[in-house]
């Protein structure tokens, strides 16, 4: 993995991106905990600067164990994952207990009920790539499209209360990731991975032995409110906190609402 952000000095926090991502994702929140603890975000194979092929949960999991090793990262550490970086998160604990002493999962994955229909399409070989190319060319020129009207009053006053909206400010988030060819491969490739794996990783999450947060906004339409509130309940001991008003992105756009989540966890990080 390629580190793209290890600042701060103290108590370390392990931040794992989704998909589409990169560990710049984080720069807003790791700017707020940095002050008080060593913080470091890589990119994830197939994403940012990492130019190898996409890899499974497990595999990724193997690969932040080296990333603690080259940083010099001290354990006990705190792990957040966003998305499927979530899952990422929980297969570190399972097989690296002695690295983790606190999980902070955003929107995570881990449970068969998360994943949607699209989610398994897009996990056909012969479907997801001309589902995703689709879906990205109806997305950005639907965005262009509101953009060409004419800024009237009204109109204005209309793309502002939609831009409000966690769904739409998802799609122009969307719209700024480079979607190139290496990109769909990854997010592809992951998504296979991601069916393949999550049964195993549902059926171990009764054995997380640490302090755990499954932290889901009530506008996230991405993962279910209620697979997270499931997730909450199968992880032994593990808190639910329900975000009012905020989407799937909650850690890239409003970072100073999980900042004091992740100081709390790692003061109980053991």
């Amino acid at each position: 993995m390629t580190v793209a952000i290890d600042e701060g000095s103290g108590s370390g926090v392990l931040l794992v991106h989704g998909q589409p991502g990169s560990g710049s994702d984080w720069k807003r929140l790791a700017r707020l905990l940095a002050t008080d603890h060593r913080v470091v975000a890589p990119d994830r194979p197939g994403w940012g600067q990492d130019e190898r092929p996409a890899a499974s949960l497990a595999d990724n999991a193997s690969d932040l164990v080296a990333v603690v090793s080259s940083t010099g990262l001290e354990a006990p550490l705190t792990v957040v994952g966003h998305s499927l970086g979530g899952g990422i998160a929980i297969e570190l604990a399972l097989s690296r207990p002695d690295l983790v002493g606190a999980l902070v999962l955003l929107a995570s994955v881990g449970l068969d009920s998360a994943l949607n229909r699209l989610d398994r399409l897009l996990a056909v070989p012969a479907f997801g790539d001309p589902v995703i190319r689709a879906g990205w060319r109806a997305t950005v020129t639907g965005i262009k499209a509101v953009r060409r009207l004419p800024k009237t009053t009204r109109m204005t006053a209309l793309a502002d209360r939609a831009a409000r909206r966690p769904s739409v400010r998802a799609l122009l988030w969307l719209e700024e990731q480079p979607i190139s060819g290496r990109a769909r491969q990854s997010f592809l490739a992951e998504q296979r991975f991601l069916l393949d794996e999550t049964p195993s990783l549902e059926h171990r999450l009764a054995h997380l032995r640490l302090p755990v947060v499954v932290v889901h906004g009530t506008a996230d339409h991405v993962v279910p409110r209620a697979a997270e509130r499931l997730l909450a309940e199968r992880i032994p001991g593990a808190e639910f906190v329900s975000l009012e008003g905020e989407g799937h992105l909650v850690p890239i756009e409003h970072p100073k609402l999980i900042a004091p989540i992740v100081r709390r966890y790692a003061a109980l990080a053991r």
